[in-house]
C-alpha cells in the first residue's frame, strides 16, 4: 500500500506543477507574475515603439505582445501586408493599439482581414524615416529631461511633467477641435507629431506627449478624456500611478508661465478635478483591467498645491514658488518642503 500512496502523491505533485499560476488569466494564458519586471528609473537610451498603457498590457497574452511587435515593425518598415498568428478578433485589437501610437501618423489606411493587416502609407519612405527620427528624439528628450541614475520614481514624473509643460504652448487657434466626441481624444497619431513639430497643441497634445514619455520611463499612466463644464468642451489630462496611489495631472493647464512650469494641477484628487468643473468619461468605458476602477483620492500632493513655478535644483530637490513669490525647496525623497 505504501507504494500506491507514494504513487498518488507523486501524481498530485505533477498535476500541481502543471497547473497555471494563481494569477494567470485563464482566457489568455497570461501570467501577471511572469510579466512583472523590476522597474529601473535610470535614463533610457532608445524609444521602444511597442510600449502601451498598463490597462492594455494587462489583457495581452504573450502571443499578443509578440504579434504586436511584428505588426509595429511591419508598419515601421512599410510593409503593406502583415500576416499575424492570431485567432478571433485579436488582429483588430492589435490594430486598434497601433492607432493609438504616434507612429500611426505614417499610415493612410489600415484594416484587418482575419489575421492579416493591410496598410497603405501617407508619406514616402524618406519622409517617414525623418519623421520617426524626429518623434523618437523629441520623446526621448522629454523622457530623459534632467535624468540622473539616482532618480526615484517621483523625480522621473516631476522632470518629465516639467519638460512637457515647458515644451508645448497652448494653441488657441484650434479651439474648434475640442468639441465633445472628437476622435482626437481617442487617437493621438496626428496630434503627437504636429504638437512636437509646431511646439503648440491643445490639451490632448500635452496629455499624449506626457503619456508617451512616462510610459517609456516605466511609469504607469493613462490619458483621461472628459468634459470641462465651465466651457462646455472636451478636455484631456493624465492619471499617473505613484507609490500605490493614483493622481490626476494636467500639463496643458500647468504649461510654462514666465520661465517655469506650474504644479497647480499636479497630483490632484478627483474631488479637486470636480471642483475644476471637469467630469471624466465613465471609467467603465476604458475597461481598466490592470487596476480595476481607478480613483484618485490620495491627498499627499496637496503640499504642492498653488505652486506657480518649479524647477530642478540637484539631487532630489526642486525649487518651488507660490503665487506670492515665496520660494521653498521640495525634496522628492523625504516629501518635505523647507525654506530656501
Amino acid at each position: 500500500m505504501k507504494w500506491i500512496t507514494a504513487l498518488l502523491i507523486a501524481a498530485a505533485l505533477l498535476l500541481c506543477s502543471c497547473a497555471a499560476p494563481a494569477d494567470t488569466d485563464m482566457t489568455t494564458g497570461y501570467s501577471q507574475a511572469q510579466s512583472t519586471e523590476s522597474v529601473s528609473f535610470a535614463p533610457i537610451d532608445a524609444i521602444d515603439p511597442c510600449v502601451v498603457e498598463p490597462d492594455e498590457r494587462a489583457v495581452m497574452s504573450a502571443n499578443d505582445v509578440e504579434q504586436y511587435r511584428i505588426l509595429m515593425e511591419g508598419m515601421l518598415s512599410r510593409q503593406e501586408r502583415i500576416e499575424l498568428y492570431l485567432t478571433g478578433d485579436r488582429a483588430e485589437f492589435l490594430l486598434d493599439l497601433l492607432r493609438q501610437s504616434p507612429y500611426y501618423y505614417f499610415v493612410k489606411e489600415a484594416h484587418a482581414e482575419g489575421s492579416t493587416v493591410l496598410l497603405s502609407y501617407a508619406y514616402s519612405a524618406d519622409e517617414q524615416d525623418r519623421m520617426r527620427r524626429f518623434i523618437d528624439d523629441e520623446i526621448l528628450a522629454a523622457a530623459n529631461s534632467d535624468a540622473r541614475d539616482s532618480d526615484n520614481e517621483l523625480d522621473v514624473i516631476l522632470k518629465v511633467y516639467g519638460a512637457v509643460a515647458s515644451r508645448l504652448t497652448y494653441d488657441d487657434k484650434r479651439a474648434d477641435n475640442k468639441e465633445l466626441g472628437s476622435p482626437l481624444f481617442d487617437y493621438p497619431a496626428d496630434e503627437i507629431y504636429k504638437a512636437l513639430k509646431d511646439g503648440r497643441s491643445l490639451c490632448y497634445g500635452f496629455a499624449y506627449v506626457l503619456r508617451c514619455a512616462l510610459l517609456q520611463r516605466g511609469v504607469d499612466c493613462f490619458c483621461v478624456y472628459g468634459e470641462c463644464r465651465a466651457h462646455d468642451q472636451g478636455h484631456e489630462w493624465v492619471i499617473f500611478r505613484y507609490d500605490g496611489g493614483f493622481f490626476n495631472c494636467d500639463p496643458a493647464w500647468d504649461r510654462v508661465a514666465d520661465e517655469h512650469p506650474k504644479l497647480v494641477n499636479f497630483g490632484k484628487t478627483d474631488a479637486e478635478r470636480t471642483a475644476d468643473t471637469l467630469t471624466p468619461r465613465p471609467f467603465e468605458e476604458y475597461h481598466y483591467a490592470k487596476y480595476g476602477r481607478v480613483e484618485c483620492s490620495d491627498k499627499r500632493f496637496s503640499i504642492l498645491r498653488g505652486m506657480v513655478s518649479f524647477h530642478y535644483l540637484s539631487g532630489h530637490k526642486y525649487r518651488v514658488e507660490d503665487r506670492n513669490g515665496y520660494a521653498r525647496v521640495f525634496d522628492s525623497e523625504t516629501f518635505t518642503l523647507t525654506d530656501e
